[in-house]
């Protein structure tokens, strides 16, 4: 009698093992899931931190050009200035 309860003890742990082994397969589904949006995330803040760069880039350029062409305004205002007095 003890040896059938000990088997049907150990078939309920195994049941419940095998639910607990599948509930934990859900959970890493889920995970994996989590992952792979993160990864799509990264990837969307990786493609607009270039795009950002490449407008600093530009912005940079387009300050270079504004500071030569304050340069060149002083410049002639310098001439212009020495011309009338």
């Amino acid at each position: 009698m003890h040896k059938i309860v000990a088997f049907l003890n150990a078939e309920g742990r195994i049941n419940i093992a095998d639910e607990r082994i599948d509930i934990a397969d859900e959970h890493i589904g889920i995970a994996d899931e989590r992952i792979n949006i993160a990864d799509e995330r990264i990837n969307i803040a990786d493609e607009r931190i270039n795009i950002a760069d490449e407008h600093i880039g530009i912005a940079d350029e387009r300050i270079g050009i504004a500071d030569e062409r304050i340069g060149i305004a002083k410049f002639n205002s310098l001439r212009i200035n020495q011309m009338l007095y």
